[in-house]
């Protein structure tokens, strides 16, 4: 396991500065928003953050593309600009969103839809050696690990996998046993601590990372990406990044 942090973390900031600020906390690397800091289809924006990272020895190993199957006209355009930047960037996993409703008020075709795109996308990132993963995340079919499941089996695709992060107010062992559900499937990790929608310091969670990261211990190559810092504060993510590198030095 490696460590880093979701530039989407620090909205308001240059790249320059998020980057100034992963080195000075050790990490390893940064997961770029294609939000704001590297849109789709932005090539000076996604050589001036690769360079950034390069000249840091930071790595820039998954896009977090915010790309949304089922919301594009044209989705191979779109999805032609993600995949430019992220090969720029040099990461091998762009990060999505399993449409924008609910796996609960989903219905068949919808599914199907979404895992038909979704599956088209697998298809054009192995063209170039890239990895395409589900954001575990509310109001989209990934918003269970049953929904996750399901759609991972429906798909299966060889380069598919899913991030995993702990859904707001859900207990640690609900938790666990979704991280058992989706073994061997979980790519990257977003982390961060919340008590219902209040933003904790990291370490206030430190006890039920442990376990969860000791459940996930497969071995595999991922990284551990900080989120949600509390109060979007450089200092507290500075301690969030010792705690981080803490939890992944146990395993």
């Amino acid at each position: 396991m490696k460590t880093g942090l979701v530039s989407i973390s620090f909205r308001s900031l240059e790249p320059v500065e998020i980057a100034d600020m992963v080195s000075k906390a050790g990490l390893d690397a940064i997961e770029w928003g294609g939000d704001i800091h590297v849109p789709h289809g932005d090539i000076k924006k996604a050589q001036e953050a690769k360079s950034i990272c390069d000249d840091r020895g930071i790595t820039c190993p998954s896009y977090g593309s915010y790309y949304k199957i089922g919301e594009y006209k044209e989705p191979e355009k779109v999805f032609k600009d993600v995949l430019d930047c992220a090969e720029i960037l040099g990461s091998k996993i762009i990060r999505v969103w399993a449409g924008v409703i609910p796996s609960l008020e989903s219905n068949d075709s919808h599914f199907r839809r979404i895992a038909d795109e979704l599956k088209r996308l697998c298809n054009w990132a192995s063209l170039r050696d890239i990895g395409v993963a589900l954001e575990f995340h509310a109001n989209t079919l990934t918003d269970t690990a049953d929904g996750t499941k399901k759609l991972l089996e429906y798909v299966n695709e060889g380069n598919l996998t899913t991030y995993w992060q702990p859904p707001v107010d859900r207990s640690p062992e609900d938790n666990l046993n979704d991280i058992e559900k989706l073994n061997g499937k979980i790519s990257n990790i977003h982390v961060f601590t919340w008590k219902s929608r209040e933003r904790l310091e990291l370490m206030k969670g430190y006890q039920d990372w442990v376990r969860y990261l000791g459940k996930i211990g497969d071995n595999a190559d991922r990284h551990c990406l900080l989120e949600f810092v509390m109060n979007d504060s450089p200092g507290i993510f500075l301690k969030d990044a010792v705690t981080l590198k803490t939890l992944v030095g146990l395993f």
